[in-house]
């Protein structure tokens, strides 16, 4: 079942939160690390559970993914 694209005002509020966080943490040389710091900050931020296969840098690497591991949580 495919997902729905988050409405304007979520996706706002996703770039916003991902731009706090970046904006206040520096990456590690520890990708697995950097997944799970990004982990911990979107559960808080964003009241979702993540999947244990979703704390990994294939998921959580980058802003874009980020961003689709989201809204896959928050949309519909």
């Amino acid at each position: 079942m495919a997902c729905q694209a988050p409405d304007g005002a979520l996706q706002d509020r996703i770039d916003a939160v991902l731009d706090d966080f970046y904006t206040l943490h520096d990456t590690s040389n520890d990708p697995v690390l950097d997944a799970v710091r990004v982990a911990i900050f979107v559960e808080d931020a964003f009241g979702v559970t993540l999947a244990e296969a979703e704390i990994a840098p294939a998921h959580l690497s980058d802003r874009a993914a980020v961003r689709k591991t989201l809204q896959r949580h928050l949309a519909g």
